[in-house]
């Protein structure tokens, strides 16, 4: 079992509620700090960490959801003491979704389900480019605002990171589920209003995946909205938790 995959367990408790944070594509586990300092004292933020960035750069990311599902739901089992709720940006959408789906087949469920910028996961990706050749698949990446422009623009880090991004758009684009398992879990769906990979009709369908409650909110901005809109998003968040 890998468990350099969550960070910040020490700090789990029964008296709050867990937040397991899932990394969009490219991302790390730095990307939920601020959360971690923010909720403090009501909420453990611990986020994913993923093989292939930041302190693990030179670990072999994964490139099959399945494989890391299973090393994930491992791992969050043997941490989860008390109430936990899960939430995932756009390929951390999915990773929390099917996360879920174990957990609960497992016995357990979540106070809340987070999804933010993703597509349900009966949609298969419509532009892939996992597979495209290493110049036609740099080039892409800018669609997706989440590389930084620093990365995109300098040709050796671009390289460098280059196997871990591919990995993730391969687990992330390969993956769909048309059996649309319906979870027992509140879900609250978030996405930008100028997002082209998940705009509102796409978010709104989340609703279908509970037998709970449904919320949803569409912040300004684009596909990271969350950057922008870092405040906003965590009081959201801790209102509904």
């Amino acid at each position: 079992m890998n468990m350099k995959l969550i960070k910040n367990t020490e700090n789990i408790s029964k008296e709050k509620i867990t937040l397991f944070c899932l990394p969009f594509a490219g991302g790390g586990a730095s990307a939920y700090n601020q959360w971690a300092k923010k909720m403090q004292g009501k909420v453990t933020v611990c986020p994913v960490q993923l093989p292939g960035r930041e302190e693990q750069i030179m670990e072999k990311p994964y490139i099959d959801m399945s494989v890391m599902l299973d090393d994930l739901e491992e791992a969050v089992r043997k941490v989860v003491y008390g109430p936990y709720a899960l939430w995932g940006h756009s390929m951390g959408g999915k990773i929390a979704y099917e996360l879920e789906k174990r957990l609960e087949a497992a016995g357990y469920t979540a106070k809340c389900l987070f999804i933010s910028g993703s597509r349900v996961p009966s949609i298969p990706e419509p532009n892939p480019i996992y597979h495209l050749p290493d110049e036609e698949f740099k080039r892409e990446l800018g669609r997706f605002e989440g590389t930084p422009k620093e990365v995109l623009e300098n040709q050796e880090l671009l390289d460098f990171f280059l196997p871990m991004l591919r990995a993730d758009f391969t687990m992330d684009e390969t993956y769909y589920d048309k059996a649309g398992i319906v979870l027992h879990t509140p879900i609250a769906a978030f996405g930008g209003e100028k997002d082209g990979e998940a705009d509102e009709s796409a978010i709104l369908e989340w609703g279908k995946y509970t037998d709970n409650d449904f919320n949803y909110r569409i912040f300004p901005g684009g596909h990271f909205y969350l950057r922008d809109c870092e405040d906003e998003v965590i009081s959201e968040v801790m209102r509904l938790l």
